[in-house]
């Protein structure tokens, strides 16, 4: 079909080139809205040669400062309005979120980054219970900058059995379709697991 319209075939060539171009503007819209996965991948794709590891770390770090800086200050001006309208599986981690923000304080603004379900929720919070501003202003890049390391290495070190996956296969198609296959399983596990 890719013939008909005159277009190239999906080789890997052609994806590498892409996400060359696209890949730290993917990476910081990748981290705007969530982060860990995409800032995986990144990695890997950094060990594979298609992005750089460093430039990966500072979009990452850039994307999650922004967001977090974001979620927090909606949080200061918005308050309980906001929680009050949030959809109900961030609600659940409503306490979970506060009772980290009283129990570590400081140490709160690194933790809950790496903590499943608080990622979003947390940020939020710490506006509505006033957690100093100027504070926030100097932890949050600083803890953004550990969370991006740390997370963009992961996927650089995983990055390894994915370069020797990637070379052995011709058309991204195959590609794909692991990938499918792989998210629903993913999403399969994680169904099973919320419902039983």
């Amino acid at each position: 079909m890719l013939h008909w319209l005159h277009l190239p075939p999906l080789t890997l060539a052609v994806i590498k080139e892409f996400l060359r171009q696209y890949g730290y503007w993917i990476l910081l819209i990748g981290t705007l809205l969530e982060g860990e996965a995409v800032v995986i991948i990144a990695g890997a794709l950094a060990h594979a040669g298609v992005l750089d590891l460093g430039a990966v770390i500072l979009v990452s770090w850039l994307g999650s400062t922004i967001n977090d800086q974001v979620l927090y200050q909606l949080g200061a001006r918005y308050g309980q309005r906001l929680i009050d309208w949030l959809p109900h599986f961030l609600k659940r981690h409503v306490t979970q979120a506060e009772g980290l923000i009283h129990r570590f304080g400081d140490w709160v603004t690194l933790l809950f980054r790496f903590i499943y379900g608080t990622r979003t929720i947390t940020p939020i919070l710490l506006g509505v219970h006033h957690y100093p501003p100027r504070r926030y202003l100097l932890m949050n890049p600083l803890a953004a900058a550990v969370w991006a390391a740390l997370i963009a290495s992961i996927g650089y070190v995983l990055g390894a059995s994915l370069n020797s996956l990637l070379s052995s296969v011709r058309y991204v198609q195959i590609t794909l379709l692991l990938l499918f296959l792989l998210a629903a399983l993913f999403y399969w596990l994680w169904h099973r697991r919320k419902t039983g």
